[in-house]
């Protein structure tokens, strides 16, 4: 009896699906990667709503073209490859290349070693040359984009394993030691900080702080001592809009805006909380919750005479003595 011959048929829109699919979750990795310096195939796995072996497949094939490697201290846990190698020029779209222009242009504003590996691994994958994108940046110009950071590598991989380390800062002409939590290396204003909680003692609050990396003398990691990020840290990370941020936003911000400047605000938020509550034919009313007035000032007085605080009191008096002492030094 003659063996039936099984013809197998491959849907080719089935096929164009699965690879767009493909496309799209290397996008997002590389953003991933771009955002946390890592991702984990657990994450991806919610991420993308797919199982572990699609991610374990997707992760293995940029393993394999050298952009990725694991993390030898966590199973399941990638990192951008820095290393020299490069890899054949991917086959993308006109949007495709925006997106990965954009990156590669976003990420040289950062300068030093923060962006290195971001940009090593886009050059792996994309060449960069003289093409128009239609997407263009307006940034800060960062002056010294290639200052080397000293003690980056143990910081990095302080934040990076959650070790906790002693600290030794500049403080006001002495020097300063503590014992901290590094959670982030922060840019504002095209400075760099680190993001630290201070060792709580007792049953006192935790303290958070921020420390101009200029300031910084040594660093000690504590590689036998590892602590947990509290949940709290990254929701004040992701309101943040300056260094002056903490847990507490306990005081409540009430401010007058001339409809001159709503475009502003209708498309970005310069306050923590921000919200417009009340709309008149000349002006608005702007509410915002912070922690400190560090947190607000720095963006009423850049939207003068625009904008008038209304509360609390103590705000509206610290404003007003800052322009004075603009004043009277002017004169």
């Amino acid at each position: 009896m003659a063996k039936k011959k099984i013809t197998i048929t491959v849907n080719p829109k089935k096929r164009v699906r699965r690879f767009n699919d493909f496309k799209y979750r290397t996008m997002r990795i590389i953003v991933e990667l771009h955002n946390r310096g890592f991702v984990r195939a657990k994450d991806l796995v919610s991420k993308f709503a797919v199982g572990i072996r699609t991610i374990e497949r997707d992760l293995s094939v940029l393993k394999e073209d050298h952009f990725i490697v694991e993390d030898e201290f966590e199973k399941g846990k990638w990192l951008f490859d820095t290393t020299e190698q490069c890899w054949d020029k991917m086959e993308v779209t006109d949007h495709d290349a925006a997106t990965l222009a954009f990156l590669y242009k976003f990420s040289k504003v950062f300068g030093g070693q923060i962006s290195k590996s971001v940009l090593k691994s886009i050059d792996k994958m994309f060449s960069m040359d003289e093409t128009e994108y239609p997407f263009f940046m307006i940034t800060p110009r960062v002056k010294r984009p290639d200052t080397e950071f000293p003690f980056y590598k143990d910081l990095y991989n302080s934040i990076q394993r959650r070790n906790k380390i002693n600290l030794t800062y500049n403080s006001a002409g002495a020097e300063k030691t503590v014992k901290a939590w590094p959670f982030s290396l922060i840019m504002c204003d095209g400075m760099w900080y680190l993001g630290y909680l201070l060792e709580p003692k007792g049953r006192g609050r935790q303290e958070l702080r921020t420390l101009r990396y200029s300031h910084i003398l040594r660093v000690a990691p504590l590689a036998e001592e590892t602590f947990e990020k509290p949940a709290w840290v990254k929701e004040a990370l992701k309101t943040a809009r300056n260094i002056w941020f903490n847990r507490d936003r306990s005081t409540r911000v009430v401010m007058e805006v001339s409809n001159r400047i709503k475009d502003y605000f209708e498309l970005s938020e310069y306050f923590p909380a921000q919200k417009i509550t009340a709309q008149g034919k000349d002006s608005f009313t702007v509410e915002a919750r912070i922690c400190a007035y560090n947190e607000a000032v720095p963006n009423i007085l850049r939207f003068l005479p625009d904008i008038k605080v209304l509360e609390p009191k103590d705000l509206k008096d610290e404003v007003s003595l800052r322009i004075n002492d603009y004043i009277r030094g002017k004169k």
